[in-house]
């Protein structure tokens, strides 16, 4: 007598996950709402970055042996770049609006009639 059921692995999964889930989810719950989940997590985030602050270092000394900038030292030119280009932009505009002051007023005397006496 044959079964008229075929298995199906996918089902079979599906209700082994909602099973493990459910047991699972609710431990897990349990445990994160615990004190000693807090102190777990507070004392990775300590060594956390303590490493980080520890890997920091470590770079800037390394880039420091190798005569190399650090990420401040970066910032800090890019910064001077960016007053430079600001001063060069003024001056440009100063020295643009003063030359065209000068050619207007060159401009002014060449129109200028010239008086009969000096006509040749």
């Amino acid at each position: 007598m044959a079964s008229d059921q075929t298995f199906d692995p996918v089902q079979m999964w599906k209700s082994w996950y909602d099973l493990v889930e459910k047991t699972w989810g609710k431990t897990m719950d349990d445990f994160v709402k615990t004190n000693e989940y807090s102190s777990m997590v507070g004392e990775y985030q300590k060594w956390f970055f303590y490493s980080q602050d520890q890997y920091k270092k470590m770079i800037d000394q390394v880039l420091h042996e190798n005569n190399l900038p650090n990420k401040e030292e970066i910032a800090r030119v890019a910064q001077l770049v960016i007053q430079l280009e600001e001063k060069v932009e003024k001056l440009d505009e100063r020295v643009d609006d003063e030359i065209l002051a000068k050619l207007d007023e060159l401009k002014g005397l060449l129109d200028k009639p010239k008086p009969a006496a000096q006509k040749k």
